[in-house]
């Protein structure tokens, strides 16, 4: 009671500077982890500053920030870039793309395919999206994830994808033929256009692709892949 209005005002705005820093720190919990507490504060102070939230709801508070790293990434200026700059931007995406993907809007409430469904009257889940990453992205957010501790990786392609179903988020590694696969599957929605597809872009194994296929349907349906 004997602060002035003014001091008043100060530990608010300190306060709510802190609870938008908390919300930053929890939505990119990994890239926090990877950057290093300071660094990652010094980005998100600086991101927050210059991209100030325009929505009621925080959980869009991010919703610019792999876009900011990139932006104002170290060697902007420079003429080769460093790889560990372009991990930590791949991370902020994902881990942003986690949090939309959990808020989606969807149905939830649809039988899934067994194994004895008919091959043609497969449809992926409402909710299931696909990530090329120029780094094993989803291994690092894996190990942190689960208290492992992990270093910052080399660079190395990676796919994976990320499936919902009744609010469980599941995160599956794919091969690259499998991503091209499913991608098709998206653009389709039609199992058949899709095993042509794939097997017009690899001809040189289009006539052992069946085989393939089946061992992925079996692997997805149990993965819950697939709706009917």
């Amino acid at each position: 009671e004997k602060l002035t209005a003014q001091e008043h005002l100060g530990i608010y705005q300190r306060s709510y500077i802190a609870r938008l820093r908390n919300c930053m720190s929890q939505q990119f919990s990994a890239l926090e982890y990877a950057l290093g507490e300071a660094l990652f504060c010094a980005f998100a102070d600086d991101y927050l500053a210059s991209k100030p939230s325009q929505n009621y709801n925080l959980a869009y508070l991010g919703a610019h920030f792999a876009d900011y790293l990139e932006t104002n990434r170290p060697d902007a200026q420079e003429n080769i870039k460093e790889n560990w700059i372009d991990f930590m931007i791949e991370l902020a995406r994902f881990e942003y793309a986690i949090g939309v993907i959990f808020e989606m809007k969807a149905e939830e409430e649809y039988p899934l395919a067994t194994i004895n469904t008919d091959e043609n009257k497969l449809q992926l889940v409402p909710i299931c999206e696909l990530f090329q990453f120029r780094f094993p992205v989803r291994k690092y957010y894996s190990d942190f994830k689960n208290e492992k501790q992990p270093h910052l990786p080399s660079e190395s392609e990676s796919y994976c994808v990320v499936l919902r179903h009744k609010f469980k988020l599941a995160i599956c590694d794919l091969h690259k033929e499998q991503f091209e696969f499913l991608t098709y599957l998206k653009e389709q929605n039609n199992i058949t256009e899709a095993k042509e597809l794939i097997k017009t872009q690899y001809k040189e194994n289009a006539s052992s692709f069946d085989e393939v296929w089946n061992s992925w349907k079996e692997s997805w349906i149990t993965a819950h892949f697939f709706r009917v």
